[in-house]
């Protein structure tokens, strides 16, 4: 009887061990379950804010980057996605505007914002018109190389009507003002179709960028 007794007690804390440990066991997987999940939507938080501040970014590369895609050659073939050139062009203006307001005033903003514009669109009629006089030495050279007209993105005579389109454009910011900028406009139109040759007989194009503005 005792010997009986002795066996089902030793059975009895043998099964209860058992119990025990598979529990903690349980208890440890689900833990590491639990830190897992845990772990997986730490990387997901952490790539939706990611995505999320790429999203929200407002610089020249990002927004021609979300462009529809059709469209982002012709952005980057008039340098939408680089921009200090157009502020090199607007900046200036933006002083002769303000130097002739009147005194106490704001500068006027119907005249910033034709400059502006007139800015974007002589910038971008340039760097097309450089792309097309230089699209076969881009090609050989890996710093221009994926341009849009080197790389074959755009033909060159979709360049050609992109750039007509460009200075249509730029012929009317051109009209809303008087005569005499019409006519300084229309004169600087020359400079601006030659300045990209310059490259090939000076070491300094700059000097006659500089003439053109």
């Amino acid at each position: 009887m005792l010997s009986l007794g002795g066996a089902g007690v030793a059975h009895g804390l043998r099964a209860v061990t058992q119990a025990w440990l598979g529990g903690s066991r349980y208890r440890a997987l689900t833990l590491a379950r639990a830190a897992g999940a845990s772990s997986a939507g730490d990387e997901r938080f952490s790539a939706s804010r990611g995505q999320r501040g790429r999203q929200l970014s407002l610089s020249a590369a990002a927004v021609v980057d979300s462009a529809p895609r059709p469209l982002q050659p012709y952005l980057r073939l008039m340098r939408l996605d680089k921009p200090i050139g157009t502020w090199l062009l607007y900046l200036p203006c933006t002083w002769s505007i303000a130097l002739a307001a009147e005194p106490g005033c704001f500068p006027d903003w119907y005249m910033l914002s034709l400059f502006g514009t007139g800015a974007v669109l002589m910038r971008g009629a340039g760097c097309t018109i450089n792309d097309m006089w230089d699209q076969n030495y881009d090609k050989k050279v890996a710093r221009t190389a994926n341009r849009p007209i080197a790389a074959g993105d755009i033909s060159t005579f979709q360049s050609f009507v992109f750039l007509g389109g460009q200075l249509t454009l730029a012929l009317g910011v051109l009209l809303c003002l008087n005569y005499y900028s019409i006519a300084l406009g229309a004169a600087s139109l020359l400079l601006v179709i030659t300045y990209p040759l310059m490259k090939r007989i000076t070491y300094w194009p700059q000097l006659f960028l500089g003439q053109e503005r």
